[in-house]
């Protein structure tokens, strides 16, 4: 039994360690989360169309001065995802936010193969809660896999990935929202079966078989009214 409850322990204090400082993804206006493709698999969000800008909220559950933390993309990821901070160079200081504490920084960094932000929480005034924010714009289809980094575990390598499936857009007329006039656009190509690379139909072909079926449009429902432009929150 004294094993057991050591072991329960061991496990529990890493929990929280690990814990202190993460990650919460949202939807562009930074308050509906994003849903996980499967309950079950934790940081495996469900799929987004091209073009989606998405909220990376780092929070922290303990007020520790001058903690940092980094997000990056590596390799063939960077072909599919873009981070960005807000504010203006050197320091991001629109991505910080007042929990944080005062002298709080968001910096950019760009090396061989992979690019990033650190983030520092202040010197003064830090508290629990809500830190940065760093946004996220899927900008090709496929996989993305962007790296949280603790720099109290390590500053090289991430302590795990945000994953992000990216699929073909079913925003047509590119106004940031999926809703009646890219209905429009999709019921005017409605049994096409001329359609080709690189257009597909103005995207109404959105699995790109060469014609616009029943398989396209339950495609194109999967996305009705989803927003992917922060002008529409």
């Amino acid at each position: 039994m004294k094993k057991l409850l050591l072991i329960l322990s061991f496990f529990a204090t890493a929990s929280v360690a690990v814990a202190d400082v993460s990650t919460r993804v949202c939807m562009a206006d930074g308050n509906t989360p994003l849903e996980l493709a499967y309950p079950s698999v934790p940081l495996v969000y469900r799929e987004i169309m091209v073009g989606t800008q998405l909220t990376i909220i780092v929070d922290s559950n303990l007020a520790q001065e001058g903690r940092g933390s980094s997000l990056a993309i590596a390799d063939a990821n960077r072909d599919y995802g873009l981070l960005s901070a807000r504010g203006t160079e050197p320091n991001y200081q629109g991505s910080c936010l007042p929990a944080a504490g005062t002298g709080a920084g968001v910096y950019t960094w760009l090396e061989t193969g992979i690019a990033g932000f650190d983030m520092y929480s202040g010197r003064e005034d830090v508290n629990v809660g809500d830190w940065f924010i760093i946004d996220y714009n899927a900008t090709a289809v496929g996989i993305c896999k962007v790296g949280f980094y603790d720099h109290n575990e390590s500053a090289y390598e991430p302590i795990y990935y945000l994953e992000f499936t990216h699929v073909r857009t079913r925003d047509f007329n590119n106004d940031g929202i999926v809703n009646f006039v890219d209905f429009e656009v999709f019921a005017s190509y409605w049994q096409a079966t001329d359609c080709a690379d690189p257009g597909w139909c103005q995207g109404a072909d959105i699995d790109s078989t060469g014609s616009v079926d029943g398989n396209d449009l339950g495609l194109f429902v999967d996305f009705w009214v989803e927003r992917a432009d922060p002008s529409w929150f």
